[in-house]
């Protein structure tokens, strides 16, 4: 269809019966690289209702574009019922990589105006995909998402990291033949963000590729290609994001910045598939992200730009007139004053009941955030295998571990070397001289390129019969370095030896041929060096994670292994060999020490008790260790340890309840900015009540306060 806008003729008498207005609806068109969905949704209370998901479409270039977003917008505006008017605001949901600094990238803007302009669309907001997806997650589960988000496109992977509901960074792979080899790559340029999101959240254009990945991902040994900078603390699970999904998450978005909805479903949905109340935490609206240049509204509610809409005509059919009539007679009159009491008594106990509900009832968390003073102090300590504690000389129990690992590792050559074969050929040597010349194998001949050559066997040649009869001998010689350059002309005059070439001399006697060289991939030494150090990285970390799993809950690994040997190792060739790849098996042995974690958290306390400032309390939960082994000897292992510590200010909880009990949530906010190291704090009131109504429980006991240290 051609995407114009459809002239509407209104119905006075369907007007006039109609008592609400149909909704404004919205356009939501996802736009990735090859791929193309629309949704149509509009926003009722404060949950955005998507009618209509329709499905995806290829495109190519920007015209394939301009037609697949046109075919997309055409099957999904069949959902729309006969009332409705067909919308032109909408909100684009796109791509990282075509945002940068919180703007769209000047390319991408040009061919967004396109099919804004070719299909009549009214551009209000765009919003990045992966973090309208953690949006999404965050509004159905309740509670902020740690996930890494997996967008698989046509030749470009594109990872986001998600901490807590914070965006740690987005990145772009190229695809490889090995997704997992790709993940890994992306993932570990994210150093801050280990140990990783235990969970992947995979979404894509087809289906089809995204359920394939997430097979690969699930069944990948993610301990084997562990690094220092990838780690997970378990086995990532993996869930597939379908494309109608998107389409949700980019509604959402854009309903939330439009009238504050914090809900998504779809047409067919009830509100009864959304998240109980109980189960959902009060979250800050999105931040989703605007650009002037493409008619986005900045620097005001975009709900402010949108027409308003037209009050719909209350019209009571006489029917309801008189029933009311009717009632009103019966209330006031025949008694109706009895009847009147009796409901004022009941609405007066309705209100009672209602009052005491909303000051007993509700409950509330408030989670306060203080910024931590830090500290840290490096200390010797010796761990004893034998049982011996002495915390006062530093003395901690501890126990050995061991842990054997084998594997395998391919990695391709870097050295070269060149072959091939020597040029052969056959002398006439000439003696000019009086006297016999004996000339024994491998004598040297040279060209008058300097090329030199080798005779096969020894030779004599007589001596001259006169000036112009000189003695000869014919002998076959062999070039001394491999190279076609070696192959020689007939005629060619060579130098025989010291004899000057004036009195003896050799010609060829035909052409010279056999010569050859080329350049092969060879074993280099480095190659074998670099090899086994990355295997034995790997493998060293396979026995720290088995001796991490040995470990009990009162015992803590003391660093990484004390000490690593190889068992075996056996290259698949040597250094000089011609090989295109080398693969090294390798078997190692590692040694680990463990330490008793309450008697090392004592002796933390000791060191560091008189560190503490005044009005701040130091907990076991904010004690960090770093280890670095230092020496060995008998059932002693000595190590230095790197203490560190968060103080958190000492905040008296009976107190501050006591000030906030009743408060709205802005008025608690404002009252904990005075709290000694306040950050920041999140409310949760449960239930959800109007805004009005909407305080802290007015009863102590159900406002649980948690104190937490801020990142």
């Amino acid at each position: 269809m051609s995407y114009e806008h459809r002239g509407q003729v209104m119905n006075i008498k369907d007007f006039l019966t109609n008592r609400e207005s149909p909704p404004e609806h919205f356009w939501s068109l996802v736009l990735e690289p090859g791929w193309v969905q629309a949704g149509l949704w509009y926003i009722k209370d404060d949950i955005a209702e998507v009618v209509s998901v329709g499905p995806a479409s290829p495109w190519n270039n920007e015209e394939d574009l301009i037609t697949a977003s046109d075919a997309a917008l055409s099957s999904t505006i069949q959902k729309l019922s006969d009332d409705g008017v067909e919308p032109t605001k909408t909100v684009f949901g796109v791509s990282s990589a075509w945002v940068k600094g919180g703007e769209i990238k000047e390319e991408f803007l040009v061919t967004i105006k396109k099919v804004c302009t070719k299909l009549s669309l009214n551009p209000v907001g765009f919003v990045v995909l992966p973090e309208a997806i953690a949006h999404l997650y965050k509004s159905e589960e309740g509670s902020p998402v740690s996930a890494i988000i997996l967008g698989l496109g046509k030749e470009f992977l594109e990872l986001s990291v998600f901490q807590l509901g914070n965006l740690i960074g987005t990145t772009q792979v190229a695809k490889s033949v090995s997704l997992v080899d790709d993940v890994t790559e992306g993932l570990s340029r994210f150093e801050n963000a280990a140990p990783m999101p235990s969970r992947f959240i995979v979404y894509d254009g087809r289906e089809g590729e995204v359920e394939e990945a997430k097979d690969t991902l699930s069944e990948a040994s993610w301990s084997d290609v562990t690094t220092k900078s990838v780690k997970f603390l378990h086995a990532p699970k993996v869930e597939m994001l379908t494309v109608d999904r998107k389409v949700l998450a980019v509604s959402l978005a854009g309903a939330n910045e439009i009238g504050n909805a914090l809900h998504v479903i779809k047409k067919e949905e009830t509100v009864d598939t959304l998240p109980k109340e109980e189960d959902v935490n009060v979250s800050e609206p999105l931040n989703t992200k605007l650009a002037s240049e493409l008619g986005f509204v900045v620097g005001k509610d975009v709900s402010e730009s949108l027409p308003k809409v037209m009050p719909s005509v209350e019209y009571i059919q006489p029917n309801y007139l008189a029933k009311t009539k009717s009632m009103l007679q019966n209330l006031f009159f025949s008694g109706g004053r009895n009847k009147l009491a009796i409901l004022l008594a009941s609405v007066a106990g309705l209100l009672i009941l209602g009052f005491a509900a909303w000051w007993f009832m509700p409950t509330a968390t408030v989670s306060i955030y203080v910024a931590p003073r830090q500290f840290s102090q490096d200390s010797e300590i010796v761990i004893s295998t034998d049982g011996t504690n002495d915390l006062a000389n530093g003395i901690i129990a501890g126990n050995v571990l061991s842990s054997k690992a084998s594997g395998e590792k391919n990695a391709k050559t870097t050295g070269s070397k060149q072959v091939g074969d020597k040029s052969k050929g056959s002398v006439n040597i000439r003696n000019g001289t009086a006297n016999s010349i004996n000339l024994s194998q491998g004598a040297l001949v040279v060209s008058s390129g300097d090329l030199g050559f080798t005779l096969d066997s020894s030779a004599s040649v007589s001596a001259a019969l006169s000036p112009s009869s000189p003695g000869t001998s014919t002998v076959s010689v062999t070039a001394s370095s491999i190279g076609a350059e070696y192959n020689l002309a007939k005629d060619e005059t060579f130098k025989v030896g010291n004899f000057s070439k004036s009195v003896v001399d050799a010609v060829s006697i035909a052409d010279f041929s056999g010569g050859s060289s080329r350049q092969i991939s060879a074993v280099s030494k480095e190659d074998q060096t670099n090899l086994e150090k990355s295997l034995m990285e790997e493998l060293s970390q396979k026995t720290v994670n088995d001796m991490g799993g040995q470990t009990s809950e009162d015992e803590l690994l003391a660093g990484e292994a004390v000490s690593i040997t190889k068992s075996s190792d056996l290259f698949s060739a040597k250094v000089g060999d011609e090989a295109e790849n080398l693969k090294l098996s390798l078997d190692v042995t590692a040694k680990g020490v463990t330490v008793d974690r309450v008697k090392l958290l004592e002796y933390a306390k000791i060191i560091l008790k008189d560190k503490v400032p005044g009005g701040y309390i130091l907990r076991d939960d904010q004690i960090g260790f770093e280890f670095e082994f230092l020496s060995e000897d008998g059932d002693e292992f000595k190590f230095k340890v790197g203490f560190s510590a968060n103080f958190l200010p000492q905040i008296k909880s009976d107190e501050i309840v006591a000030k906030i009990a009743g408060r709205t949530p802005e008025v608690v906010e404002n009252y904990l900015i005075g709290v000694a190291g306040y950050s920041r704090a999140e409310i949760t009131i449960k239930p959800k009540l109007p805004s009005f109504l909407k305080v802290l429980p007015h009863v102590k006991k159900n406002i649980n306060l948690e104190i937490s240290a801020d990142r």
